[in-house]
């Protein structure tokens, strides 16, 4: 089963549309978030959970913290796209007052746990989970260094979609997880890949990398700042495919997931997917591991209806 993206332009919402509890996922500005979209199968690099007092709740450099939803609704620096979504109980009724008091005081009780993942790391997760990554050459680099820089790191640190699942499957509703979202896995989107700024993209993860990754790659960010449109790489060329599945392999591992298939990719609009095809059912995982939970889950759970989009800054493509 072939899974469509919608992405059509939802109506439009405000912030008192809103209510405690309700799910905000968002598209980051610039090339990396772009990227963790797209091998997410998905248009959303981000997500955090509505709170009260005007604030969300989401996972950030400094730790798992409110922030005032005012503010990032009008932050078009930094925010391309955010939509709203509203959870439902497994009946398909409406959360009360009650679970929403619920959810939030879980949300809440993970406020300044440390959120160590930035977003090279946070690259590497999905590359992992979804098993697809790009042709692009640069962006291949890009993969390469994400999967090496999760290795170096951890993969089990907690990621910012998995604050949102928590909050819904952990908090104090009984039957216990009856307000956890139903996770299905689905095939690839078929997103085209996007324009990326090679140069921007390279820029942007520069600051992410170990100095003795910097080192390695000072040739390509000087090829890249001569021919910043460059076509093909400098000698040390991209990853092949086997490099970007044994690392990824690792990540899986680690996360408690199956190896990739050693089978022939399937080339789907820009990426190589290993695991993932055109072919794969859609299946619901009945206990979904919360580290796992992508944005792209959030977005087509069953349990959630989509309110609308909240912001569209003129650069979303």
């Amino acid at each position: 089963m072939t899974q469509t993206l919608d992405t059509s332009t939802p109506p439009p919402a405000t912030e008192q549309d809103l209510l405690p509890g309700d799910i905000l996922l968002m598209l980051s500005s610039g090339q990396l978030s772009t990227l963790i979209a797209w091998c997410g199968d998905s248009i959303y690099s981000h997500a955090a959970i509505v709170a009260d007092q005007g604030d969300l709740i989401e996972a950030a450099a400094s730790g798992v913290r409110r922030y005032p939803l005012a503010k990032r609704l009008v932050d078009t620096t930094e925010i391309v796209l955010i939509d709203a979504y509203r959870p439902l109980a497994h009946d398909g009724s409406a959360l009360d007052e009650a679970d929403r008091k619920r959810v939030l005081d879980k949300a809440e009780s993970m406020i300044g746990i440390p959120y160590p993942v930035d977003a090279l790391a946070f690259l590497g997760v999905v590359v992992a989970v979804r098993g697809k990554w790009p042709q692009n050459w640069l962006a291949r680099i890009v993969v390469r260094e994400a999967l090496d820089h999760l290795i170096q790191d951890n993969p089990s640190h907690m990621i910012c979609s998995e604050v949102v699942y928590r909050a819904l499957a952990e908090c104090d509703a009984q039957p216990v997880g009856r307000l956890a979202p139903r996770i299905v896995m689905t095939g690839p989107t078929h997103l085209p890949f996007p324009k990326i700024d090679a140069k921007a993209l390279l820029e942007e993860v520069w600051g992410l990398l170990h100095p003795q990754r910097q080192q390695a790659l000072a040739a390509i960010r000087t090829h890249l700042q001569t021919d910043p449109k460059a076509a093909t790489p400098p000698l040390q060329g991209a990853p092949a495919d086997a490099a970007l599945r044994e690392r990824a392999n690792t990540v899986r591992d680690r996360l408690g997931l199956s190896v990739l298939p050693i089978t022939a990719s399937v080339d789907d609009a820009g990426a190589l997917l290993e695991e993932a095809s055109a072919e794969t059912p859609a299946r619901a995982i009945p206990h979904p591991n919360p580290k796992l939970v992508m944005p792209l889950d959030l977005a087509s759970s069953p349990s959630h209806t989509q309110i609308g989009r909240l912001l569209q800054a003129d650069t979303v493509q």
